[in-house]
C-alpha cells in the first residue's frame, strides 16, 4: 500500500519501500532532496547494535562522535567539525528531536528509545534549521501514534553486566485519538573498574516517553509529547597514560613526586589507577506541543517546547593518578524553551512551478554552571610551590576554590525558502534566514586557598554579546529522469559566539568572550536509484571554508575557546546500496576529507616546547581522517515453519587522525587507523511477531582512543620536556562486547 501524505502540506506520495525524509521541513523522497543525507531507520539502527548517538559513526562515516569524562565531554562532528569541552560553547552539529532543538549535546548521553529514524544532514543547514547547524544537523524522529493497537517488549543482556528491558505500546483512544508510550530500564556495570574503590565505569539508564495525537477537526491535529531520561553511575572511560608520550626521566620524576610504584605507565586494559570514584547523575526531560492546521492548500504548524537538563558530575580524582590531588563537583543546569510558527505551501503554486516553506522562531535558554574544587594534602605537597605548602595546608581545602557561571540566551529568527521550476526538470531553490542572538552572562570566581591560584583566581565579570546574521542557501537541481538527480549548492552557516565558562587563571584574561564561527559551503552531487531500487548510489563533493574558527586551546588546566585564523575542509561523501537478489543487501559508505588550516600562525605550542606559540598553518583539524568508511552485508532467508533468519555484518574503518582534545600539532596525539567489526544474527518468528538476536561489536577487540588529553597538572608532576612534550592520556573506546536480545511484538 502506498504511503499517503496530506496533500495540503505539498508532500510527495511515496511507494512502499521508498525512504521518506523531512530534511527540508516537509516529507519528501530521499532521492528527491538535494542534500547529502544519511538516513538510518529503526531497523537499520537495531541491526547495527546502535545503542547511543556515540555509536552512530560505526555506520555513518561522515559523522564522528565520542565522549570524554562524564556527560559534559560528549562530542559530535560532521566533516571533521564539532565541539568538545567548553560547557557553554554552542554545538556545530545541531540536534533536533521531533523538531525540537536540544541545546546541550550532553543531554543526549543516554540510550536511544523507540525511534522511527535518524537523519544525518551534512553541510550547513542554517536556513531551515537555524543557529548552530553550521556544519550539519541530526534530525531525530521518534515513533508516532497510529490507529492500531500494537506494541513490543524486549529484554537484552550483554558484556559488562548490561541488562536492558524496553517496550512500547500504541493504544487508539477512539476514532481520532491515539496514545503511544515507550520506556526502558538499563543496568550497566561497565567495562572497566578503578583500583582505589573497585567501582565500575558503567551508567544506569531509565527513560520514558508518551505521545498523544488527537485529530481535533478535519483540518486541525494536535500532538503532545513528554519524555524523561535519568542517567546515573560512573560514566568514565579507561584512561591510561600513553607510554610513548613519556621518557624514562619524566616517568621517574612522576614516580618520585607522587611516591607511587614505578609502573604508572601500566596498561592492563581493564583497571584505572584512580584512588577515588567518579559519579554522574543526569536528568533530562521535556514537553512539546504541536498543532498542524490545514488552511486550504496551505499548512500551518505551531510548535512549542520546554527542555530541562540537570547534570551533576563528581570527579573524585581529577588527576587520574593513584593518589588524590584534586576532586571536583561539577553542576550544569540548562532550561530552554522554543516556539516556532511555520507556513508551508502546496507544491502546485503557479501551475505546479513554485512552493515555499517559511517561519518565525524564538528560542531562550538559561544556563548555569557551578564548579567546586577540593584539594588534598598531596596537592599541597606536590602541586603547590614548596614555599606555599604550609599555607596550602593551613587554609580551606574543601572547597579551595569555586566558580559560578550564568548565561541567558535569547534568539529570534525568520526564514523563507522557495523552490521554482525553471523547466519541468530543473529546480532553483533559494533560501534565507535572519537570526539575532542576545547573550548576557556573569562569572564569579572565588579562591579560598592561595595554592589554588593556578585553578581559580578571584574574579567578578559581567558579560554581554549580541549578533545579528543572515544565512543563505542557493541550490540548482536537475532531474533528467526519475532515476537521476544532479545538484549544485552554495550555503552558509554560523555557530554563535559566546563566553568561556571555564575557571579563570592569569592566562585567560580578556579571552572570556569569543565571536561567531562562519561557514561557507560549496557542493556538487548526484543521486541515482534504479526504478526497482536494486541499486542506489548517492555522492557529494564539498568544500567548506571556515572563518573565525572557534578553536579550543589549553591554558594551564583551563580549556579556552578563541577565534583563530581560517580553516578549509573539502572532500567527497558517497553511499552505495545494492540488492542483487531477494534477501541480500550490500551497502558501503565512504567519507574522504582533506582538512587544512589555511591560516593559524600563533597556535599554542605543545606543552613543554618553546616558544609558547608556533605556526599550524597547513595542519589538519583534529578528528579529520583522510578516509573513513563503513561496509555491510545482510542476508535474510526463510528457515521453515514461517520463520526466517537474518545475518548481518558491518565493518567501519578510518585512517589516522589527530585525536587531541586541544589543537597543538602534537604527533603523539595521532590515533592510528583502525577497523571495527560487528555482527548480528536474528531469528524471526511468523510475521516477525517475535525475534531472538545474538550480536557482537568490535569483534577483533581493537584498541583505540576516542580522545587524547594532556595529563592534568603535567608541569608540577614533572612530565614536561622538550623531546616528547608532556604526558598524555588515552580515553579508550569500548572493547569487544557480546549480547543477546529477545523481542516480542503484539
Amino acid at each position: 500500500m502506498a504511503q499517503q501524505v496530506d496533500s495540503a502540506t505539498g508532500n510527495a506520495v511515496a511507494d512502499a519501500g521508498e525512504i521518506i525524509v523531512t530534511a527540508q521541513r516537509r516529507s519528501e523522497r530521499l532521492q528527491d532532496v538535494p542534500i547529502a543525507i544519511t538516513n538510518l531507520d529503526s531497523g537499520r539502527l537495531a541491526k547495527a547494535n546502535i545503542q547511543t548517538l556515540q555509536d552512530l559513526p560505526r555506520i555513518a562515516p561522515t559523522l564522528k562522535g565520542g565522549n570524554g569524562p562524564g556527560t559534559s565531554g560528549v562530542r559530535l562532528s560532521i566533516r571533521g567539525l564539532g565541539s568538545l569541552g567548553n560547557s557553554a560553547i554552542e554545538p556545530s552539529v545541531a540536534t533536533f528531536v521531533d523538531g525540537v532543538y536540544i541545546a546541550r549535546p550532553g543531554a543526549m548521553y543516554g540510550a536511544l528509545l523507540d525511534l522511527d529514524a535518524i537523519e544525518i544532514l551534512s553541510g550547513p543547514q542554517g536556513t531551515l534549521f537555524g543557529r548552530n547547524a553550521s556544519v550539519g544537523a541530526l534530525n531525530i524522529r521518534t515513533k508516532a501514534p497510529s490507529d492500531r493497537f500494537e506494541g513490543n517488549i524486549g529484554v537484552e543482556a550483554g558484556t559488562g553486566d548490561r541488562y536492558r528491558l524496553d517496550g512500547a505500546i500504541n493504544v487508539p483512544l477512539g476514532q481520532d485519538v491515539a496514545l503511544r508510550v515507550a520506556g526502558l530500564a538499563q543496568l550497566f556495570d561497565g567495562y572497566w573498574k578503578t583500583t582505589g574503590t573497585g567501582g565500575r565505569s558503567g551508567v544506569d539508564n531509565f527513560a520514558g516517553r508518551a505521545t498523544l495525537r488527537a485529530r481535533l477537526s478535519d483540518k486541525l491535529t494536535w500532538t503532545g509529547r513528554g519524555d524523561y531520561t535519568l542517567t546515573r553511575g560512573g560514566g568514565w572511560q579507561y584512561t591510561p597514560l600513553i607510554a610513548k608520550s613519556l621518557t624514562p626521566a619524566t616517568l621517574a620524576a612522576l614516580t618520585a613526586r607522587i611516591g607511587a610504584p614505578s609502573d604508572l605507565d601500566r596498561d592492563d586494559g581493564t583497571t584505572n589507577q584512580y584512588t577515588a570514584g567518579n559519579h554522574v547523575d543526569s536528568k533530562h526531560w521535556g514537553v512539546s506541543s504541536q498543532f498542524d492546521l490545514e488552511l486550504g492548500d496551505f499548512a500551518v504548524k505551531l510548535t512549542d517546547s520546554y527542555r530541562d537538563w540537570n547534570n551533576l558530575e563528581q570527579d573524585g580524582d581529577g588527576s587520574f593518578l593513584p593518589i588524590l590531588l584534586l576532586a571536583r563537583d561539577n553542576f550544569w543546569r540548562s532550561k530552554s524553551n522554543a516556539h516556532e510558527l511555520q507556513l508551508s505551501s502546496p507544491t502546485d503554486l503557479l501551475g505546479g512551478r513554485f512552493s515555499f516553506v517559511s517561519g518565525v522562531y524564538y528560542y531562550h535558554e538559561d544556563l548555569r554552571i557551578n564548579y567546586n574544587f577540593n584539594l588534598s594534602p598531596d596537592f599541597c605537597r606536590i602541586v603547590a610551590p614548596s614555599t606555599a605548602t604550609a599555607a596550602c595546608l593551613a587554609n580551606p581545602r574543601n572547597p579551595a576554590a569555586l566558580f559560578v557561571f550564568n548565561q541567558r540566551t535569547s534568539s529570534f529568527a525568520g526564514y523563507l525558502q522557495g523552490s521554482f521550476k525553471i523547466v519541468p526538470s530543473l529546480d532553483l531553490t533559494l533560501g534565507a534566514r535572519y537570526t539575532h542572538d542576545d547573550k548576557d552572562g556573569s562569572f564569579i570566581g572565588r579562591n579560598f586557598n592561595p595554592a589554588a591560584a593556578s585553578i581559580q583566581t578571584n574574579e567578578t565579570t559581567k558579560l554581554s554579546y549580541a549578533e545579528g546574521r543572515w544565512t543563505y542557501r542557493a541550490n540548482l537541481a536537475w532531474r533528467p529522469s526519475r532515476e537521476l538527480m544532479l545538484f549544485a549548492t552554495y550555503s552558509t552557516g554560523f555557530k554563535s559566539g559566546g563566553f568561556n565558562s571555564g575557571n579563570s587563571n592569569a592566562a585567560l584574561g580578556q579571552l572570556r568572550v569569543f565571536n561567531p564561527e562562519i561557514v561557507k559551503d560549496y557542493e556538487l552531487g548526484f543521486k541515482f536509484q534504479t526504478r526497482d531500487r536494486v541499486l542506489t548510489f548517492n555522492a557529494t563533493a564539498f568544500r567548506m571554508d571556515v572563518d573565525d574558527f572557534q578553536e579550543r586551546a589549553l591554558f594551564g588546566i583551563t580549556p579556552v575557546v578563541q577565534n583563530v585564523g581560517s580553516l578549509r575542509q573539502q572532500g567527497i561523501e558517497a553511499e552505495l546500496t545494492v540488492r542483487p537478489v531477494e534477501g541480500l543487501q550490500l551497502n558501503t559508505g565512504i567519507a574522504y576529507l582533506d582538512s587544512k588550516f589555511k591560516s593559524y600562525p600563533n597556535a599554542p605550542n605543545i606543552p613543554g616546547f618553546t616558544p609558547a606559540t608556533h605556526d599550524l598553518s597547513g595542519f589538519p583539524l583534529t578528528f579529520s581522517p583522510k578516509l573513513a568508511g563503513t561496509s555491510g552485508v545482510e542476508y535474510s532467508v526463510p528457515v521453515g515453519g514461517d520463520m526466517r533468519i537474518s545475518l548481518r555484518g558491518d565493518i567501519s574503518y578510518t585512517t589516522k587522525y589527530y585525536a587531541g582534545t586541544t589543537i597543538d600539532g602534537n604527533p603523539y596525539t595521532i590515533q592510528p587507523g583502525y577497523s571495527l567489526l560487528s555482527a548480528r544474527a536474528t531469528l524471526f518468528g511468523r510475521d516477525d511477531n517475535w525475534s531472538i538476536a545474538l550480536f557482537g561489536d568490535n569483534l577483533a577487540d581493537k584498541r583505540y582512543c576516542t580522545n587524547i588529553a594532556v595529563q592534568v597538572f603535567d608541569a608540577p608532576l614533572g612530565l614536561r620536556n622538550p623531546t616528547t612534550g608532556t604526558g598524555l592520556r588515552c580515553f579508550v573506546g569500548n572493547p569487544r562486547t557480546f549480547g543477546a536480545r529477545l523481542t516480542k511484538n503484539f
